[in-house]
């Protein structure tokens, strides 16, 4: 009688689904400030800055050459003579602007793509450590059953060895625990696979050892997004920024391929002594566009600003689905989990393992129908633990369409 009770208690002892905690928070933290791929973000805004510098400047350095010449005269004698000639390349069509406009544009959608990127990081560090703590109880839940029948098998062992228990029973409480010890074994595996995207999404690069007890906050089931959706992720989303940004970078390219096909001068002025005779040379330089035109490269810059713009375009349609399915789905999961509560589900499937031993207890019960009814208890407290997870993954989903990570933790109650 007693070992039945201390069975019922350990399974009713596991720890609250709705703990108030900062760790979560602080998890999308540290992966937006360490993990290796912002910091692969930041090296592209160093380089695209980089490349604005260069593009700046001016295309073409002054030249100067000297030619010293030492001839000998039909005359008789010799004549060292020099020529000295500076020369400057002058860029036409606005050329270094379109490059510049061009080189400032990567440089703003760099900085997006940065901030997509710590947006992202953000968005997966809370995802998978939310997949890590609902597995964590997930695998609590399977533990703590199998311990409970395996506490059931070996009482049913002693009273078969006693006479009191059949080996039908026996049988039926062994099969039981090895059910139980299976679906925990899973229930780890699970833990551990979780456990390393856990640690990816942090970016660590070495293997740590026990992670700490995860907490989670509890999710306020009235939390609502903003009204006007659609047009917060439009403004929100810098993906979208960048591909903004993209397109104006194509843009600008195009028409840097437009004025290519206007030829650059180049301006010369040369000083010099031949035979003793000072020389002054002025000259001027145009190449001619008869062997390439550079029509080739307009009509790429030109074909890849509207494969850019198109892909902005469908992008932002795309947007237009994903926030009206997120928005039901945030709210069917919302509803979910504020009915679960109302009904007190997980509180009741407490109570069914709590009746059925007391059931048991008073041989209202056999062996079969406690199996079936501790059964039933973890069915339940399972599926509301996959209401609670369901609710989460919706929270984050709708704060990443949304471009707004902050949503995640804002959504939730002490």
């Amino acid at each position: 009688m007693r070992t039945r009770f201390f069975i019922t208690g350990m399974l009713l002892c596991i720890h609250p689904f709705y703990s108030h905690a900062q760790s979560l928070q602080e998890a999308m933290d540290s992966a937006a400030k360490q993990h290796p791929m912002l910091q692969m973000a930041e090296q592209q805004v160093d380089i695209d800055k980089g490349n604005l510098e260069e593009q700046g400047a001016y295309a073409y350095n002054p030249e100067i050459s000297l030619e010293p010449q030492r001839r000998r005269l039909n005359s008789g004698g010799t004549s060292n003579d020099y020529y000295v000639t500076l020369s400057q390349g002058i860029e036409t069509g606005g050329k270094r602007g379109f490059r510049e406009q061009s080189a400032q544009a990567a440089l703003n959608a760099a900085n997006q793509s940065r901030e997509s990127t710590r947006q992202q990081l953000m968005v997966e560090a809370a995802r998978s450590y939310v997949a890590h703590y609902f597995a964590g109880q997930a695998f609590e839940l399977r533990r703590q059953q199998s311990d409970m029948l395996k506490k059931v098998s070996h009482a049913v062992e002693k009273k078969l060895a006693l006479g009191e228990s059949s080996q039908l029973d026996a049988n039926l409480a062994q099969s039981a625990f090895a059910s139980a010890l299976n679906a925990t074994t899973a229930a780890r595996r699970v833990l551990t696979q979780t456990k390393q995207r856990y640690l990816t999404a942090l970016g660590k690069t070495q293997v740590a050892g026990n992670i700490p007890q995860l907490l989670l906050p509890a999710l306020d089931t009235a939390w609502q997004p903003p009204a006007d959706a659609y047009e917060v992720a439009l403004l929100s989303r810098p993906d979208l920024a960048a591909l903004r940004a993209k397109q104006m970078q194509f843009g600008a390219q195009a028409d840097l391929a437009s004025a290519a096909r206007i030829p650059d001068i180049t301006f010369s002025a040369m000083s010099g002594r031949e035979a003793g005779e000072q020389l002054i040379k002025l000259g001027i330089s145009v190449p001619l566009p008869v062997l390439n035109s550079h029509r080739g490269a307009y009509r790429a810059a030109l074909a890849e600003k509207e494969r850019v713009s198109t892909g902005l375009k469908w992008s932002e349609q795309q947007l237009s689905y994903a926030v009206q399915s997120t928005l039901d789905n945030h709210a069917n999961a919302m509803a979910s989990l504020s009915g679960m509560i109302k009904t007190d589900m997980q509180q009741r499937a407490k109570d069914t393992i709590s009746l059925a031993q007391k059931a048991y207890d008073a041989g209202e019960l056999d062996l079969e129908e406690l199996v079936v009814h501790i059964r039933q208890g973890l069915d339940a407290r399972m599926t509301a633990l996959e209401i609670i997870h369901q609710g989460w993954l919706s929270r984050i989903r709708l704060a990443e369409v949304f471009g707004h990570p902050e949503y995640i933790i804002k959504g939730t109650q002490s």
